[in-house]
């Protein structure tokens, strides 16, 4: 890369903000930063360094919008009528080449100079290199697009709805179980306890022998169900005051950003 094959060039890259401390540098700070630094990591001796020299680039990676490939194109068509033009690397093609691909438009980019026929848009195309399909023009990128959401039904699946046959159910077995395994072992091992008459207080026919267990097992289930049934409709009405008041909110917001800007007077 140099014309004195006793010499050699190493270079160095960056990551910066346009005016930060690092872009607003002089280029001889920033030439015996890079001096130190490769010292420092072992590559070097900062006393061989004959010359170095500093290029800022602006707006270095590309960026993928929706009209990326429409724009691209008409660039292309019109590059296309170059005759034998090369472009390569991330600015040349506009597309955001790892290393590895970069070097790799550039050796065919120096061979087509020498007679060769490379298509240089070819080079990484490789969709699962890059966790991509190929889109319809080789060499293009895929892009974003826009998706067209329903704000209600993205709001209802924030704020899931309670199925209140699945909740009352679920209630009702869950009690019939708890009285079934409480009250049942006391008459399999002898008489039950004088207290569990009280429940007599709120099961109509409930009584310490099967029949009157059955019969509390069965009042508590309906119950439960209606329990359950009875608390998935409140949740269920919570739920939906929030996302009407939410749903409210969006379209003021909508309608504020939607409305025109009236011009400024002095």
């Amino acid at each position: 890369m140099v014309p004195d094959p006793s010499k050699s060039s190493l270079g160095l890259e960056y990551f910066v903000q346009k005016d930060d401390e690092l872009w607003s540098a002089e280029d001889g700070d920033l030439i015996e930063l890079a001096k130190k630094e490769c010292a420092h990591l072992g590559l070097i001796d900062e006393a061989d360094v004959i010359d170095g020299v500093v290029i800022r680039m602006e707006k270095a990676y590309p960026v993928y919008d929706q009209s990326y490939k429409e724009n691209l194109s008409v660039i292309r068509t019109f590059l296309d009528t170059i005759p034998n033009l090369q472009l390569v690397g991330r600015n040349g093609q506009h597309r955001y080449n790892n290393q590895d691909h970069s070097m790799l438009t550039a050796m065919y980019a120096a061979r087509n100079l020498c007679g060769a026929n490379h298509d240089l848009w070819e080079v990484n195309v490789d969709g699962e290199y890059h966790e991509e399909v190929k889109p319809p023009r080789r060499g293009d990128r895929l892009v974003p697009q826009t998706i067209e959401l329903d704000p209600l039904a993205l709001l209802r699946s924030a704020f899931a709805r309670y199925d209140p046959y699945a909740l009352g159910f679920a209630l009702s077995v869950v009690l019939a179980l708890a009285m079934l395994f409480l009250v049942a072992p006391f008459l399999v091992h002898g008489q039950a306890p004088s207290e569990l008459m009280l429940l007599r207080n709120y099961l109509f026919g409930f009584n310490t022998t099967w029949k009157g267990i059955a019969i509390g097992v069965m009042e508590i289930s309906i119950g439960g169900f209606l329990l359950g049934f009875g608390m998935a409709h409140a949740i269920n009405s919570v739920t939906g005051w929030h996302e009407r008041r939410l749903l409210h909110k969006l379209e003021l917001a909508v309608a504020f950003y939607e409305q025109p800007l009236e011009p400024e007077h002095d």
